[in-house]
């Protein structure tokens, strides 16, 4: 007994996470060293796990709540947010509802934010987005969509913004885009203390009947990068105070007897279907997007795992190669490291791959779970 008792008091002093103000256990805490590009958080189950991909280590570890769909690094600030939901007597009686800071030096928690307003613990890394490094962004559903605004400079909730029939946060200068029920993106500008100073729409691009957006977007050189169902590319920036979305470019085109970048002729792929939990990423400095596809099924299956992955040039708008998963593996998400020859990172049914992403080949695998990669720079 005496043995088993040194041994989990041996385990929490080396857990990193003791620390007087979030433990009783008072030791000391270790680095975990500068992150780099090549990090990225990997949310799987109560936890972001902190890899460096290039090495194929996992660094350190954060406690999230079940309802914390992702984080929200600023890596300038030494930190990390995310938010999350706590009943408790955990699965009931009273809920808080925090933001969370995390120092990322030694990947423990540093302080809390009461949000009075009840986020969406659903979904995606668009649920919670840094504004211009001043204010965190955060979607609501209560069943009414609204976004809270946290000022990170003070450390306080100021104000909870209606946006009814828009989902998510995707940060631009000092505001935020959403994508809308009626078939347009959002632009939301804020003013110094985190006020509304105005909002504009684009023009409608797309039908939520006919074929939706995924609510989940990735940043491109200005703006953020958009895709259907039926896999119409699409880039939302800002011309001045107007939303502008450009003409929407299709990763499953009609055979018309061109090649795509390995000389492979084109065929009729119109079964496939792009799919995932993460479905798609895109790194503007490589112009390459790659894409989770499936074989069969209708946009119902818009969620269901893949079995490849494609690599297109968004220079030519061609295909340039395609992995194939093995065996009866799947894949759920996609993400491109930042820089100009980013990695490419696949969550699979087995683990974590890291493959170059200008040829696709397959450099590693690393031993961890989940179904969100996000870049912390």
């Amino acid at each position: 007994m005496l043995q088993r008792k040194l041994l989990v008091l041996g385990l929490l002093l080396s857990s990193g996470a003791a620390n007087a103000q979030w433990d009783s256990i008072v030791g000391s805490v270790t680095s975990i060293g500068e992150p780099t590009e090549r990090w990225v958080s990997v949310r799987g189950g109560n936890t972001a796990y902190l890899v460096d991909v290039e090495e194929g280590e996992v660094k350190g570890t954060l406690p999230l709540s079940r309802f914390s769909p992702a984080i929200s690094p600023h890596v300038s600030a030494g930190k990390i947010y995310t938010y999350g939901s706590y009943y408790k007597r955990d699965v009931y009686g009273d809920l808080e509802n925090v933001v969370i800071s995390f120092d990322i030096e030694s990947a423990s928690p540093s302080g809390e934010i009461p949000l009075p307003v009840l986020p969406a613990g659903i979904g995606h890394s668009g649920m919670i987005g840094l504004i211009d490094e001043s204010f965190l962004g955060i979607w609501n559903i209560t069943p009414a969509m609204s976004v809270s605004l946290v000022d990170i400079r003070n450390d306080q909730f100021v104000r909870e913004i209606a946006t009814p029939g828009c989902a998510a946060v995707y940060p631009l200068g000092r505001g935020f885009m959403m994508p809308c029920g009626d078939g347009t993106i959002q632009y939301i500008a804020l003013g110094p203390d985190g006020e509304e100073a105005s909002r504009a729409r684009s023009p409608a691009f797309f039908d939520v009947m006919e074929d939706p957006v995924y609510d989940y977007a990735v940043p491109s050189a200005n703006g953020w990068m958009f895709v259907s169902l039926e896999g119409l590319v699409y880039e939302a920036t800002l011309n001045g105070s107007n939303v502008v979305v450009s003409e929407g470019w299709t990763i499953n085109p009609e055979s018309n007897g061109t090649a795509d970048l390995n000389g492979v002729e084109r065929v009729n792929d119109d079964n496939w279907r792009i799919s995932g939990r993460q479905p798609f990423t895109y790194s503007a400095e490589a112009n390459l997007m790659m894409t989770v596809m499936h074989d069969g099924g209708g946009q119902e299956m818009f969620e269901k795992p893949g079995t490849e992955v494609w690599a297109f040039s968004t220079i030519t708008k061609n295909r340039g190669y395609r992995i194939k998963m093995e065996g009866d593996q799947t894949v759920t998400s996609v993400q491109l490291t930042p820089g100009d020859d980013p990695l490419l990172l696949l969550m699979t049914s087995s683990g974590l791959q890291v493959h170059d992403a200008s040829t696709g080949r397959k450099i590693r695998d690393i031993n961890v779970s989940g179904n969100l990669i996000q870049n912390l720079f």
